[in-house]
């Protein structure tokens, strides 16, 4: 996850934001930032949809993300999970590995990066503020496609209270499997509404991870979780509806 020190935000919202990696690395037992309030995740293990088109974004170095399907080969998550935290070099495609569904040792398939269709610029932790956290988002095109159903994307609406909203992903905690919280919301909007801020639990590892909207068997990716906060302040997501228009003609829209 983003740290304080990746942005040039006000004090109080400077003051918000965890000091964390950018991405996990595997082993490593810590009390878990960005649980707002008590722990509302909880472990699932599952390979039904849209859970299965959920993975681990793997680094070469022992690092890794979460990233979701949003096209039989390309993969939806956060821009700053393309950088190697260790040397500060944006990552190559190829050296991406992403898992799709890991549930302890078995997983539905996994492909090797192929082409970032798109990244955010190299230098984005040094970007000025919000509009470093509203650009931090990425689509790694895959070598091949899995035969894994994709989520849709959808943005929320511009007004009205927030909808229930489900969020899961590989936090550091639990690395080898899902961890959900089933119930979150937004709770404000920052950047012209383009950065999402919301009581989804989710730490580090969760960089990348899905906010999800369900209605019956359907569900719409609605942000994507790039920052964690502290002091119950919320974590930060990017809205759907900055890469939508942007990943529109790029990656085929999918029936939910």
């Amino acid at each position: 996850m983003f740290s304080r020190a990746d942005f040039r935000f006000g004090p109080a919202l400077a003051a918000a934001l965890s000091l964390a990696a950018p991405c996990a690395d595997a082993g490593r037992v810590f009390p878990p930032p960005g649980i707002v309030g008590g722990d509302d995740r909880a472990p699932l293990d599952s390979t039904a949809w849209p859970w299965q088109a959920i993975g681990r974004l793997n680094q070469p170095h022992g690092g890794y993300c979460t990233a979701t399907l949003i096209a039989p080969d390309a993969v939806l998550t956060a821009g700053h999970c393309l950088t190697d935290r260790r040397t500060g070099q944006r990552l190559a495609a190829r050296d991406l590995v992403f898992v799709a569904d890991l549930r302890r040792d078995d997983d539905l398939g996994y492909a090797r990066g192929r082409t970032l269709d798109h990244a955010p610029p190299a230098d984005l932790g040094t970007a000025p503020g919000l509009e470093a956290l509203a650009g931090d988002w990425a689509v790694v095109r895959l070598e091949h496609p899995l035969p894994i159903r994709p989520v849709p994307i959808r943005p929320l609406p511009d007004a009205g209270p927030s909808p229930r909203l489900q969020r899961a992903g590989y936090g550091q905690d639990r690395p080898n499997l899902l961890s959900l919280h089933d119930g979150c919301r937004v709770s404000g909007r920052l950047a012209e509404g383009r950065v999402l801020v919301c009581d989804c639990d989710g730490t580090h590892g969760d960089s990348g991870s899905p906010l999800l909207l369900r209605e019956g068997g359907r569900a719409w990716i609605v942000g994507v979780l790039s920052a964690v906060g502290v002091g119950g302040g919320g974590n930060y997501a990017v809205h759907a509806a900055v890469f939508q228009g942007a990943l529109a003609g790029s990656v085929p829209p999918r029936r939910p």
